[in-house]
């Protein structure tokens, strides 16, 4: 099997079917379609059971409820593939990306995981689009300061070899898990391609944690980015390394605008005051002040 395509599934009967379809349309012979259906209590079950016994690569499983990160690992144990991608149920992959994103791996061997642009947001107003250069990176560390890859921690705008994930699985009960599992692959010093061909169209979610993160989601969050930080070795007074902490400085001052509490003290008062100087935003620095008094 050449490559094997994984897609949790939960409660989403309305966006399944699209989703299915728009691999279909582009799924080499020799691949698969992995339903995970995550303890649905809607019609997705039913869904998906249909589309295996019209579709010939559509393999379906049901599980009880664990959440996305369990229902990843349970299709990564079931996948047969020499290669693995994820994709969301309420996604949808533009024409041509699998065929361009995986000929690209076959013909680059040495590339352990290649990524690729998304839409995202795509069909809100807050659409925008990340895109890349067309790179294979040196050091799995140059490519997480250069691209500043925790702004793209995504699971699914990527094929990664199968080889990769032998010791790496998502990490149950987390919220922002894709932050910990790439930062946790990262560590392991695979080869990554960045690509201009392909494209993810996530879309915008209501009910998505994104859009509704509350400050003990963001909590998670932001210890993903410290872990992240560390695993990489990122330094503040790198180049691209001072965003990172500044990005996770903005997280630390959302949880405490919604929660009273900074919960955790990711630098020590006065290298807040140098990340808040370093991005030249008075309003930032006022509000890193608040935070700073917080603390003592």
């Amino acid at each position: 099997m050449r490559l094997s395509v994984i897609i949790p599934c939960y409660n989403v009967a309305d966006t399944l079917q699209r989703c299915v379809q728009s691999i279909l349309m582009q799924l080499p012979d020799d691949s698969e379609i992995l339903l995970v259906d995550d303890g649905s209590t809607d019609a997705t079950g039913a869904l998906a059971d249909a589309l295996g016994a019209e579709q010939e690569p559509v393999r379906v499983f049901h599980k009880t409820n664990g959440g996305l990160s369990d229902a990843r690992n349970y299709g990564i144990g079931q996948s047969s593939g020499e290669y693995l991608m994820f994709v969301d149920s309420d996604d949808e992959l533009a024409p041509s990306t699998i065929p361009s994103v995986l000929s690209y791996m076959l013909q680059h061997s040495q590339v352990d995981v290649a990524e690729f642009p998304v839409r995202v947001h795509y069909g809100h107003e807050s659409e925008y689009l990340q895109d890349f250069s067309d790179e294979i990176w040196s050091s799995a560390r140059k490519y997480w300061l250069k691209t500043e890859a925790w702004e793209h921690t995504y699971a699914w705008n990527k094929i990664y070899k199968r080889q990769l994930l032998q010791e790496t699985r998502f990490p149950k009960g987390r919220l922002f898990e894709d932050i910990w599992f790439w930062s946790e692959l990262l560590s392991k010093q695979p080869k990554v391609a960045t690509l201009s061909c392909g494209l993810y169209l996530y879309y915008w979610n209501e009910r998505g944690i994104t859009v509704n993160a509350d400050a003990n989601a963001l909590q998670q969050q932001l210890e993903g980015l410290i872990r992240a930080a560390k695993l990489m070795k990122t330094s503040l007074f790198s180049v691209h390394g001072w965003r990172l902490y500044r990005s996770m400085m903005c997280r630390q001052m959302d949880i405490c605008n919604l929660s009273g509490s900074p919960k955790v003290k990711i630098l020590p008062c006065y290298l807040h005051i140098v990340v808040m100087a370093l991005y030249k935003g008075n309003a930032l620095l006022r509000k890193a002040l608040q935070v700073l008094r917080l603390q003592q």
